[in-house]
């Protein structure tokens, strides 16, 4: 066989990978996205004992490298899949992931509830990618105001809205900025949900995952000694901005789910509860105005 074969050096980067503690197939995405072709059509290449074009090689080789120094996957392809979309991601933005899926399916069985002959206005804060806030825009028929204030991570919302989400609203802006909601007609009382995937890491927790501590933003991250710095004031913000009846929606980490229902509570919020996500883990806290 061609000692250049598809399956050859895919075998060769899997092994590469696993010394450092990366399984699973990021090999083989490597080698698909090298090629510019489907996960499926690299498997006939791997069946028939094809050979990389030279440049497929090239660049296979080179982001074997990367990922092997645990540079993010989605950084090297520059592409993060979400539900039913592909994000563009690299440095400066939080990657997104799986378990936010659920945040959006949270949301999105409230505005299937929901009652009106008007569209439903969303407000996803801290938008990142726009992943939370394509997905509801796409998914829910709804009006969506995404919210980012890092400017790094504005540029990469503002590509992936233009491309996916084109009739939404992006500002480049701090949410506890109520002049700056006003300007987009977000005022009291005129949210049907507040959504929002926020920091949440206690500032004296480090994430073990390498690819998190050292290329997701800070800012993404880390929010007070507890974790909870943004959430509280989000649901002080919503206590205000959603409608009777709204909904307000957070993600969090698995500890967090009775704090986050406590805040909801007390500041009014009827029956809070809290979704798990596919790992079993309790990942997103919502209540009702």
């Amino acid at each position: 066989m061609d000692p250049q074969a598809v399956g050859d050096l895919v075998r060769d980067a899997r092994t590469r990978l696993a010394t450092v503690g990366i399984d699973g197939p990021d090999a083989e995405l490597l080698a698909a996205w090298a090629s510019g072709c489907s996960l499926g059509e690299l498997r006939v290449d791997l069946a028939m004992g094809r050979a990389f074009e030279a440049d497929a090689l090239a660049r296979f080789q080179t982001a074997v490298t990367r990922r092997a120094a645990r540079e993010p996957l989605q950084h090297i392809t520059g592409l993060a899949p979400f539900r039913h979309i592909e994000l563009r991601v690299g440095p400066g933005v939080f990657t997104p992931r799986p378990e936010t899926e659920v945040l959006v399916d949270v949301v999105l069985e409230h505005l299937r509830r929901r009652l009106g002959d008007t569209p439903p206005l969303v407000l996803d804060v801290g938008t990142g990618s726009g992943a939370v806030a394509i997905a509801i825009a796409r998914e829910g028929d709804a009006r969506v105001v995404a919210v980012e204030q890092s400017p790094a991570a504005y540029v990469w919302a503002r590509r992936n809205l233009a491309d996916l989400a084109p009739s939404s609203v992006l500002l480049h802006a701090d949410a506890r900025d109520a002049t700056a909601l006003a300007a987009v007609g977000i005022v009291p009382g005129s949210l049907a949900a507040l959504v929002s995937n926020p920091p949440y890491v206690p500032h004296a927790s480090v994430p073990a995952d390498h690819e998190v501590r050292s290329f997701d933003p800070a800012g993404a991250l880390y929010s007070g000694a507890d974790g909870l710095d943004l959430i509280r004031d989000l649901v002080s913000i919503a206590a205000d901005l959603v409608e009777p009846g709204g909904l307000v929606a957070f993600e969090h980490a698995e500890q967090q789910a009775a704090a986050v229902q406590e805040l909801l509570a007390d500041a009014g919020f009827r029956d809070p509860f809290t979704r798990r996500d596919l790992g079993g883990r309790d990942r997103v806290t919502a209540a009702t105005r």
